[in-house]
């Protein structure tokens, strides 16, 4: 039984001084020690070790973590050595691993199956592919597929139509890069890669898409740090893209938006924002909470023609107070705890200028704020100040921001 994985080492000197090792492409197996013995071992395989190590597993190992499995992870707690074997894999051939090891554990399996030779420490000639490129449409895998340990998929420039779902199996996928396709739509999964950092889905049909599902899954949300949509013809950008919390890096230019959702500032790790060569009339007031690094808004028009002010300050619904403590305490909700109802209702909220959260009462007005304030390197084709359309929780907030006497 051979794992194709990450392993990082954690050696338990002591309880206060523990060395750890940075995580190494490995190969794990479970055999036997010898040709005449029974005994089991684990042997641990990397490029800087080609010889590996042997771990013995009868009566020697403590304990097995497997609480994250799901996730790819696991860690198998040795007794001597006093290691730890931090393991992330394919969840589905970990889980196998895993599996086979308490067997092997429990005197369940017959020694015999495990083959002797998985313990001859032999060069590691079959490293698993990480990288896959795809240059020419010939060249697709349509039969074969993807290797499960793929981590960086470039499929670019291959006029693509649809998305191909046998991505969704690449569990340990970090970058994918589809860029100068046909793809019209996304599916759902996607969001469920909960390895995924960077996507890249410029130069395709997104305007044509009506689902953006796959934004506001519990595996992206968390963990994708680039986004790149641009050159897609796109009207708008849906509100779902205030769920990325993880995001850094958003690039939507060479669109045709007129203007941009106000979830976009509620995204607290967003640095780098690219929304040039677009149709942009005025910038979310919901962004005077950001602190970008860089922002590119070259190429928009500003002009000035935008909505009238409004106010709408009644008393406060109980659903109205209750929304904003939801989302003011960072409360995570979906479909499966809470009615649809009140998730689109949450989904629908706005931003105040000091940043505390407004749904359907607000005062919302028009001001201008030179876009230096948000960022510390801007990008533009003229006048940096431009106008924000503002959604104000109060009239102090009013009063504060908007530059208005009260």
């Amino acid at each position: 039984m051979k794992l194709h994985c990450n392993v990082e080492v954690n050696n338990r000197i002591s309880s206060i001084n523990i060395i750890r090792r940075k995580p190494q492409r490995s190969v794990l197996a479970i055999g036997r020690h010898t040709v005449k013995s029974n005994d089991l071992c684990i042997l641990w395989q990397t490029l800087q070790n080609k010889q590996g190590t042997k771990y013995k597993i009868d009566n020697n190992i403590d304990k097995i973590f497997t609480k994250f499995i799901n996730e790819g992870k696991a860690t198998i707690r040795l007794i001597e050595p006093p290691h730890d074997l931090i393991i992330q894999s394919d969840t589905i051939q970990l889980k196998s691993f895993i599996h086979t090891l308490k067997l092997g554990m429990s005197k369940q399996i017959d020694p015999s199956i495990l083959a002797i030779s998985n313990l001859n420490p032999k060069s590691m000639r079959s490293i698993p592919k990480i990288k896959v490129v795809v240059n020419k449409s010939s060249e697709y895998p349509t039969l074969e597929g993807f290797p499960r340990t793929t981590e960086e998929l470039y499929l670019v420039g291959l006029t693509r139509k649809s998305f191909d779902r046998q991505i969704l199996r690449l569990q340990s996928l970090r970058i994918l890069n589809l860029s100068n396709n046909h793809i019209s739509s996304v599916p759902k999964e996607l969001g469920l890669l909960k390895h995924l950092q960077e996507l890249n889905l410029s130069q395709n049909r997104l305007n044509k898409s009506t689902k953006w599902m796959w934004l506001d899954q519990p595996g992206i949300k968390y963990n994708l740090k680039l986004l790149d949509i641009s050159n897609n013809l796109l009207t708008i950008i849906p509100q779902e893209i205030g769920k990325l919390r993880a995001l850094v890096n958003f690039k939507a230019s060479k669109n045709i938006l007129s203007h941009l959702p106000q979830s976009l500032g509620s995204l607290p790790q967003l640095k780098y924002l690219d929304v040039s060569k677009n149709n942009l009339k005025y910038i979310p007031g919901s962004m005077r909470n950001l602190r970008l690094l860089t922002l590119d808004v070259c190429e928009n028009v500003f002009d000035g023609e935008y909505l009238q002010s409004m106010t709408n300050m009644d008393v406060p619904s109980l659903v109205e107070c209750a929304s904003r403590s939801v989302i003011k305490a960072r409360i995570p909700y979906d479909a499966s705890s809470i009615p649809f109802t009140l998730v689109k209702h949450l989904d629908e909220a706005k931003y105040c200028v000091c940043g505390n959260p407004c749904i359907h009462y607000y005062i919302r007005k028009f001001v201008e704020f030179n876009l230096t304030a948000i960022a510390n390197s801007v990008k533009s084709s003229g006048n940096v100040t431009v106008p924000f359309d503002c959604y104000f929780c109060s009239s102090t907030c009013v009063c504060r921001y908007a530059k208005v006497q009260c």
